[in-house]
């Protein structure tokens, strides 16, 4: 019950050039340039960042003054933006439908707990959901 490291590893991404830009005014950093910084595989940085650009997070240009930026102003993009970018809108929890409720004397208690359960775990994840989307890229450095 996990999201792949990519996810962090594009949080980590698209912050390290939110803060560079600001701070040194890039207007683009290179994919080689960030891979040293944090310690991510080029290969890596590809893949997240084709994705970033896709759900237009990143933008790209190629040359030697080239190299990755923000598609828009941190302050617009949410860390929700970034988790549906490289984990798509899959669910986090994966619930067992298979249930042979019939072994069980009580049966309609099992199928109770069941739904119950089930409907917990989907809350818990709209919650996270929920405070993901309320925090954008600018504010992270301000919690």
């Amino acid at each position: 019950m996990s999201y792949s490291i990519a996810f962090s590893q594009a949080l980590e991404i698209t912050s390290y050039i939110a803060i560079k830009s600001e701070e040194q005014y890039y207007e683009y950093l290179s994919i080689q340039k960030i891979s040293e910084k944090l310690n991510i595989p080029i290969p890596s940085i590809k893949k997240i960042s084709s994705l970033l650009k896709k759900n237009g997070i990143l933008t790209s240009k190629t040359g030697s003054s080239g190299g990755l930026r923000l598609a828009k102003d941190s302050k617009e993009i949410t860390i929700y933006d970034i988790l549906e970018a490289i984990e798509g809108t899959r669910q986090l929890f994966k619930i067992h439908t298979d249930f042979d409720t019939t072994a069980f004397q009580n049966r309609e208690s099992v199928e109770k707990w069941l739904q119950e359960s089930s409907k917990l775990l989907y809350e818990a994840e709209d919650a996270m959901e929920n405070v993901l989307r309320g925090v954008t890229l600018d504010e992270l450095d301000k919690r």
